[in-house]
Order: structure tokens, then C-alpha cells, then sequence
């Protein structure tokens, strides 16, 4: 079977079934009292993001993975990654920036999902060998994704502001 259908198939699944369990577990316990304690735990699974930094350990990857595109993958998801821990940091503590830093963590995990997700498919890495990082491509970004959209339709709904 094609590579990339197989990684399609799995993303797909990955995909569907996070949605699935955030419609049915999450968003039901979405109100105006429980937003931020929602946000806090969606923000928890982004602050994971430092793993990707595993791309430059030694053998993680097929050697022939280009290494601007490691730099990209790794620091875009650091960088997710520490502001989605800030952002639950102040929602947990209450504090007045909260919402902001979500909406600043939201705008650069979009934008370095996109970048990302672009870059590896015009470089064809699911060609690659990727270890351990397959698990992160075929169910973690999947994760990351449906979670995004979360995280937007709570900071973007009139309902639980």
C-alpha cells in the first residue's frame, strides 16, 4: 500500500476519533463557568510540544529528513509549546492575561501547523523513515488539530464569554 494512504488512512482515523471524543466528553461540559478549566486542559496536551525536539537526537529520523525542515518542526512546536504553558499558567492562576496569551498560542500553533504540514508534504518525509516521530504525525497532530478548533470555538463563541 502507498505510503501516503497509509498515513492519510491514519490521520483520518486519528482525526475522527479525537473529534468524536471531544464531542461527546468535552464540549457538552463547555459553559460559561467551565471555559477556562476546558481551555486549561486543551492548552495541557499543546504544552507536550517540546518532543519534536527528539528530531535532532541521533537516529530519531531517516538522515536524508532535509535539517531546515527539523529546525522548522522542532522550534515551531517549542515555541507552541511553551506559550500553550504560559497561557494555562495564567488561566490557572486567574490572571487578566490569560485569554490573550491563548489567542497568541492559537495564532502560532495554526500558523506552524499549516507551515509544517505544507513543508513535509511538498518534501514527501512520510517517505522517510521516522521512527517513534510516526506515532507524533499519524495520532498527536491529529490531536493537535481537533483541539485547535476547540480552542478556537471557545475563545471565539459569544456563549461562554
Amino acid at each position: 500500500m502507498d505510503y501516503l494512504v497509509v498515513l492519510g488512512i491514519q490521520c483520518t482515523f486519528s482525526m475522527l476519533l479525537f473529534f468524536l471524543t471531544i464531542k461527546w466528553y468535552v464540549i457538552p461540559k463547555i459553559t460559561k463557568d467551565t471555559k477556562f478549566d476546558i481551555l486549561a486542559l486543551l492548552l495541557l496536551v499543546n504544552a507536550f510540544r517540546y518532543l519534536p525536539l527528539s528530531l535532532f537526537m541521533p537516529g530519531q529520523v531517516s538522515a536524508d529528513f532535509p535539517l531546515y525542515l527539523k529546525e522548522i518542526v522542532a522550534h515551531g512546536d517549542f515555541l507552541s509549546g511553551i506559550l500553550a504553558l504560559i497561557a494555562l499558567i495564567l488561566l490557572k492562576s486567574h490572571k487578566k492575561p490569560a485569554v490573550a496569551f491563548t489567542w497568541l498560542f492559537s495564532v502560532v500553533s495554526i500558523i506552524d501547523i499549516l507551515v509544517v504540514l505544507t513543508l513535509a508534504m511538498s518534501e514527501k518525509v512520510y517517505e522517510l523513515p521516522l521512527g517513534a516521530n510516526y506515532f507524533t504525525v499519524s495520532v498527536y497532530v491529529p490531536l493537535l488539530m481537533v483541539i485547535q478548533v476547540v480552542i478556537l470555538k471557545i475563545l471565539l463563541s459569544k456563549a461562554y464569554r
